[in-house]
């Protein structure tokens, strides 16, 4: 119907972390660009900017965005540990976030 736009549900909310360029080890992250993954497109994207270099109010950031997934260079114990209690799955990935979010939806990296 003209005028009516097509609700989307995404199946997996994806982070992954950012500093301006390339990806960064997680606890060295700025901001997260949060990616809504289709099946193997995705349909919306967004910046979260972090305002701290805690991992605890990294987590409570990602979890607030509702996110199933984390893109990163490499993850420090106390991140990997945290995270994955809080049942986010964890993805190593060395490159740009649009390709690291591609490689994600094309079912590509194995988490950790």
């Amino acid at each position: 119907m003209p005028g009516h736009s097509k609700i989307v549900y995404a199946t997996d909310i994806v982070a992954v972390s950012y500093t301006g360029s390339e990806i960064p080890v997680f606890e060295h992250s700025e901001a997260f660009w949060i990616y809504a993954v289709d099946e193997t497109k995705v349909v919306r994207m967004q910046i979260l900017s972090v305002y701290s270099g805690k991992v605890e109010d990294m987590l409570r950031e990602l979890r607030m965005c509702r996110v199933d997934a984390v893109i990163s260079r490499n993850f420090g114990p106390k991140a990997m540990s945290l995270l994955k209690r809080a049942g986010m799955k964890l993805y190593t990935f060395d490159g740009g976030a649009k390709a690291a979010v591609t490689s994600y939806a094309e079912g590509k990296l194995g988490a950790l």
